[in-house]
């Protein structure tokens, strides 16, 4: 059985979605769809809207096959962690190919930009260093340093599901896997505020749903996605953005210097920053755009934040480079026949029920950690990795 995978938040699942998975079949004449999907907290830092299992039963409702646990440690992270983490679990099941939606779809472009930031040179390393230097910002500098040594190649780092093309492109030479690449042309932006006529943009109808407009909501949803999402509404199966603000701020204004310098991607001052603008914020969102400067993007400071509330440091982070099982959240019955295929081909140990869980791995105890933080702000019971279950239809 040939598969292609797709990495995914899901967050939640839109027109969008549901158009990149028939390409991803299509292109990839694939006998299914396997999902790679973020569970309770997204790579920007963010709370997912829903919980990981309405997140893949919708998946499911709407073209994917099997849907796995893309956990903490890998979801929060910048984006060469975040590809490096979704490819691994892709690898471990036996993959062949892999989809993702980008802006720019040249292959060629965006693996040679993916093989100079796997193996850079001196002199790109050198330019990037002495535009730092003069005051730009690492991104910044990055994106000019590729467009030097590579002509039209800096612009792909400066939108943000090409620079993630780029380094699943980069996760799949440095974990050495043979999977096929299959871009898709990303239609409307990624960070639309609006929904219009276009396929919609996750920013777009997150606002939507908070404001409860759930005819524009409905429109850009696939109609099983928009069911289950009515239904986790009028359960209060429900995260709302600012519920974990409180506990954030709490965990921020009671940590020391020695706390703050042991989080994940600390250079240049930046923990100083989020901890004076944590003195007198009154929200996650007033705490980031006080703390957010040019050098200090909002989407780096966001993961920091979120990084402190679930406790997890640089050294922990470090020590779990790659994921040690694919957690399986759901599935379609009549691909059963894809766990052969996992167990033929794959490498990595499949985790369904509860009594395949190894309760004693570390970054298990820091998912488990995380879902229960998430659950507390959706305003829902402790427990919930290990109780969601597996859904199946």
């Amino acid at each position: 059985m040939r598969f292609v995978g797709v990495i995914a938040e899901y967050n939640p699942f839109h027109l969008g979605h549901a158009h990149h998975l028939a390409e991803a079949r299509r292109l990839a004449n694939a006998d299914a769809v396997v999902v790679v999907m973020s569970t309770v907290f997204t790579q920007r830092g963010d709370a997912a809207i829903l919980s990981p299992a309405d997140r893949a039963r919708m998946a499911l409702s709407a073209g994917a096959d099997a849907v796995f646990a893309l956990p903490s440690c890998w979801s929060v992270r910048d984006a060469e962690h975040f590809a490096l983490g979704g490819v691994g679990i892709l690898a471990g099941l036996g993959c062949d190919a892999i989809s993702f939606g980008t802006e720019d779809t040249d292959s060629t472009a965006l693996r040679t930009a993916a093989q100079l930031l796997e193996a850079p040179d001196e002199a790109f390393s050198a330019d990037i260093r002495a535009r730092m230097e003069s005051g730009q910002p690492y991104p910044a500098a990055l994106s000019a340093a590729m467009n030097a040594a590579l002509p039209g190649c800096g612009t792909l780092l400066e939108k943000p599901n090409s620079t993630l093309a780029v380094c699943y492109l980069r996760a799949i030479m440095r974990l050495k896997t043979s999977m096929k690449v299959i871009p898709v042309q990303r239609l409307g932006g990624y960070h639309d505020s609006a929904l219009g006529n276009a396929l919609p943009s996750a920013t777009a109808l997150r606002g939507a749903i908070l404001r409860g407009d759930w005819s524009k909501v409905r429109a850009a949803m696939p109609e099983a996605a928009y069911r289950i999402l009515r239904e986790a509404a009028a359960e209060g199966r429900f995260h709302r953005p600012e519920a974990l603000d409180s506990a954030l701020l709490y965990r921020l204004r009671t940590m020391g210097k020695e706390d703050y310098t042991a989080l994940p991607d600390v250079s240049e001052g930046i923990e100083n920053r989020l901890a004076s603008a944590a003195e007198c914020a009154r929200s996650r969102d007033e705490l980031l755009q006080s703390a957010k400067t040019r050098r200090y993007p909002f989407a780096r400071l966001s993961r920091l934040a979120t990084h402190a509330l679930l406790g997890m440091t640089d050294d922990f982070l470090t020590a779990h480079t790659a994921p040690e099982a694919a957690m399986l959240l759901g599935f379609r019955r009549e691909k059963r026949e894809l766990f052969t295929h996992f167990k033929e081909h794959g490498t990595l140990p499949i985790w369904g029920k509860a009594a395949d869980f190894d309760r004693s791995a570390p970054w298990f105890y820091a998912e488990c950690r995380a879902c229960d933080v998430w659950a507390l702000g959706a305003g829902l019971p402790a427990g919930l990795a290990l109780t969601q279950g597996v859904t199946v239809i």
